[in-house]
């Protein structure tokens, strides 16, 4: 992926630093001081003082919807604004592959699958559970969230939502309820929310035990949302807990992570919403972004909003163009024009590019 946007933005006549992994970048003297606009993958670790170092850095963009590198606080402190891929196909399928999990886990499609496989009889007693009637409770509002409620509307259950920003416009057949309420009363939970300061550990030893006695956990959101080493302790003291994990806190998943052994437990790679749509569609909208962006314009895509009145102040006219709408230059100002163009600077900074596919 990044190596589509890196050719889509030379293609436009954009000065592009490609660094392929953060290690690269360290290399390279980790200096953004000429530096317009910053392409990261969610987990590259952009600080305030990398931030700060960076007097001309307008707006920085991830092209998938996670930012958890990114300490968005500072970069509104510094008027710098913060983009996102949050495209209706990442939505969409992110919303679906939570809905098979769900399913999954309740229906244990694991366990029916080894049955044929190793050729063992079917067990005295079912162990699928149906998702009609049951309380489905989703930890985060969020675009996906919103996504995985529409969908359920009909399915005759009843949604909660645990939020720290409480949605103007939250749909009727979803009720607010505290974290610890929804941990104790829902049959499903399914955490979708962002990963920051506040959601880090949310999930402890302490509230894990709050779930109900056969209650499915879902996970497609971010691995350090749950505390692991607790998830392990309490799935083996409740054996008729399931889980579904597409994210982990350090991934890949380490081959001896205790994680692995959970006979309950789903395990995905960080990899099931990430649709051939999602990913086709992911490079055009970053590099839209960019483009709004060293335009002085509002991307489509923001996450810090509140910082929008000051940036488009400071941004708002247009000082560059690209190449396509330059004519020869007639006078010193279309020189100028060109030559900011040609020297904006764009650098791509990502642990692995293969890496940031997974977000």
């Amino acid at each position: 992926m990044f190596t589509d946007i890196v050719e889509r933005l030379r293609g436009l006549g954009h000065d592009v630093v490609f660094h392929p992994d953060s290690s690269a970048f360290d290399d390279a003297g980790a200096n953004l001081a000429d530096v317009d606009a910053l392409v990261v993958a969610s987990s590259f670790a952009c600080s305030r003082k990398l931030m700060a170092s960076a007097n001309r850095l307008r707006g920085i963009v991830s092209p998938t919807t996670g930012i958890e590198g990114i300490d968005v606080s500072a970069a509104t402190e510094l008027g710098i604004l913060v983009a996102n891929g949050q495209i209706r196909e990442n939505v969409e399928g992110m919303a679906e592959a939570t809905l098979l999990l769900l399913l999954a886990s309740l229906y244990d499609l694991p366990g029916s699958e080894a049955l044929l496989r190793e050729n063992r009889p079917r067990p005295p007693e079912a162990r699928a559970r149906m998702l009609s009637g049951k309380t489905v409770g989703l930890i985060g509002f969020g675009q996906i969230a919103r996504a995985v409620a529409d969908r359920l509307a009909t399915w005759n259950v009843a949604i909660q939502t645990y939020t720290r920003r409480v949605p103007v416009d939250l749909p009727q057949h979803v009720k607010l309820a505290g974290l610890d309420q929804l941990l104790r009363t829902s049959d499903v939970v399914c955490v979708l929310a962002t990963l920051n300061s506040d959601s880090h550990g949310l999930l402890n030893a302490e509230r894990l035990q709050l779930l109900k006695r056969d209650a499915v956990l879902v996970n497609t959101a971010r691995g350090a949302i749950i505390d692991e080493r607790a998830l392990c302790d309490v799935a083996r003291q409740r054996p008729d807990l399931r889980f579904a994990l597409d994210v982990f806190a350090e991934e890949p998943l380490p081959p001896h992570s205790p994680l692995r052994n959970l006979p309950n437990a789903i395990l995905t790679p960080h990899m099931l919403g990430q649709t051939r749509e999602a990913l086709a569609a992911l490079p055009e909208t970053a590099v839209d972004n960019v483009q709004a962006i060293l335009a002085g314009q509002q991307p489509r895509y923001v996450c810090n909003r509140e910082v929008i009145p000051r940036w488009q102040a400071r941004w708002g006219v247009a000082e560059v163009v690209r190449l396509s709408e330059v004519q020869p230059a007639t006078s010193s100002r279309e020189s100028r024009w060109r030559v900011a163009l040609r020297f904006t600077r764009f650098t791509s900074a990502s642990r692995r590019i293969n890496r940031a596919l997974r977000d």
